[in-house]
């Protein structure tokens, strides 16, 4: 996984710039799909795929911590349940939240609150994107400075922003 071999080659400048760029290779390709242009062929099934993606990848890049075990095992879970039913499954939200708050001592996720307000879908699902745009920047950003909490974070947040319905 790219966070193990991530922090792992830190021993190794070249060793750690091959795995950041693989990590960061991951996140863009997965996330393409939510901020590229809009594809016509997009499904449900690949949305899935992206948010599984995000998953892996903010398990893989959790810090070592007295939390980092049960974080990925909540993350698991939920990938299963998402695997089973849908990225819309409230226990597979469930379990990313709470993975969540164990990320950010205690701070529960909130979509954002600029996403409330909107009077077409095609206008909620613009502001998505540009929020989306936003956080894949700073999430490669994190990356790049080294951060892989912040990194897992984001990506998490990422996960849980696709899966949470919008009501407005």
């Amino acid at each position: 996984m790219c966070s193990e071999a991530f922090l792992g080659s830190f021993a190794s400048l070249s060793g750690a710039l091959v795995a950041q760029d693989d990590c960061k290779s991951r996140i863009l390709k997965a996330t393409n799909a939510l901020i590229g242009p809009p594809d016509p062929l997009m499904t449900r099934e690949k949305i899935t795929v992206v948010v599984l993606e995000l998953l892996d990848l903010a398990a893989a890049m959790t810090p070592e911590n007295e939390y980092r075990q049960e974080i990925r095992s909540r993350i698991d879970v939920a990938k299963d349940l998402i695997k089973k039913d849908s990225i819309f499954n409230d226990k597979a939200r469930q379990y990313l939240s709470f993975a969540y708050r164990m990320m950010t001592n205690g701070k529960k996720f909130e979509p954002p609150k600029e996403l409330e307000e909107f009077v077409t879908p095609a206008e909620l699902q613009d502001k998505t994107q540009r929020y989306l745009k936003g956080l894949v920047a700073r999430t490669v950003q994190s990356l790049e400075a080294g951060d892989t909490k912040e990194t897992a974070r984001l990506l998490l947040e990422m996960a849980l922003m696709i899966a949470t319905p919008v009501t407005g």
